[in-house]
């Protein structure tokens, strides 16, 4: 794998992306991240789910979290 490919997957979603994120396979959240800063990440779909971004980075880390961005062209 690409370098390049292994530091996008590891970014923390930024404000404005539609994500789904998953912990151990399960999804947690998914919709459109409103707010990201230092200590959350707070994603609007069905509700709004706040996630802190330490055990976020220690998830993609350690791979038991995964991002699936959408992509728009």
């Amino acid at each position: 794998m690409s370098l390049l490919r292994r530091i996008e997957r590891n970014r923390l979603p930024q404000v404005g992306e539609v994500v789904r994120i998953f912990q151990h396979g399960r999804l947690i959240a998914s919709g459109r991240v409103i707010c990201s800063d230092r200590q959350f990440v707070s994603v609007a779909g069905k509700g709004i789910v706040d996630l802190d971004t330490d055990e976020l980075r220690r998830g993609l880390n350690d791979g038991s979290i995964r991002i699936e961005r959408e992509v728009n062209f």
